[in-house]
């Protein structure tokens, strides 16, 4: 896939998560989601930060910040989706130094698609996927999940991953293979 095709991936994927973002009710931000430990407004506040540092590689500091990640959502994912067009094939990001820009949207698509699933999880919601994107996302996650992928290993963003089950839905095999449990729910939490 080529540099134009994931930028298109990923913008679509930002901004099918960007839609539930804007939706969360004040009630809901302090259920528990599927990343472990983290709330709802801690998987928001996890994503503004990732954003927001590799944009600003890019395109310097963003001005102003508010109190609820909600708000922040859309305008750092639209700087991460400017940075990401206007960066060449090499992006330096702040933890790893210079990478593929290929591979971190390739990364980035799959980790919006499932910390889409993350929230529809938390907040007991249908998540609906057009197929297309999940089928273009399933070869992504098997590559970013391969053994000796930085993303798996001791330290990396990913847990490891359950066994594929030939029954499920492509997104929840991109979430298994990402170390969710496809079948989480907020009550196994509270268990």
């Amino acid at each position: 896939m080529n540099v134009t095709d994931l930028l298109r991936l990923d913008a679509t994927a930002l901004a099918l998560i960007g839609h539930d973002v804007a939706l969360i009710t004040d009630s809901t931000l302090t259920r528990p989601t599927p990343c472990e430990g983290w709330t709802v407004a801690d998987l928001l506040r996890h994503m503004n930060e990732r954003h927001d540092a590799v944009a600003r590689t890019v395109l310097g500091p963003l001005d102003g910040e508010s109190h609820d990640p909600r708000d922040d959502f859309a305008r750092i994912a639209a700087r991460w989706t400017a940075a990401l067009q206007t960066t060449g094939p090499t992006l330096d990001l702040p933890s790893r130094g210079p990478v593929s820009t290929e591979w971190v949207l390739g990364v980035h698509t799959v980790d919006m698609l499932v910390h889409r699933w993350d929230l529809a999880s938390a907040l007991q919601t249908p998540l609906t996927v057009p197929a297309a994107l999940a089928q273009a996302a399933l070869p992504l996650a098997r590559a970013n999940t391969a053994p000796g992928s930085p993303l798996n290993q001791p330290g990396g963003a990913y847990r490891p991953s359950f066994a594929e089950d030939p029954a499920n839905s492509v997104m929840d095999t991109i979430v298994a293979l990402l170390g969710r449990n496809p079948r989480w729910t907020p009550q196994d939490h509270q268990r």
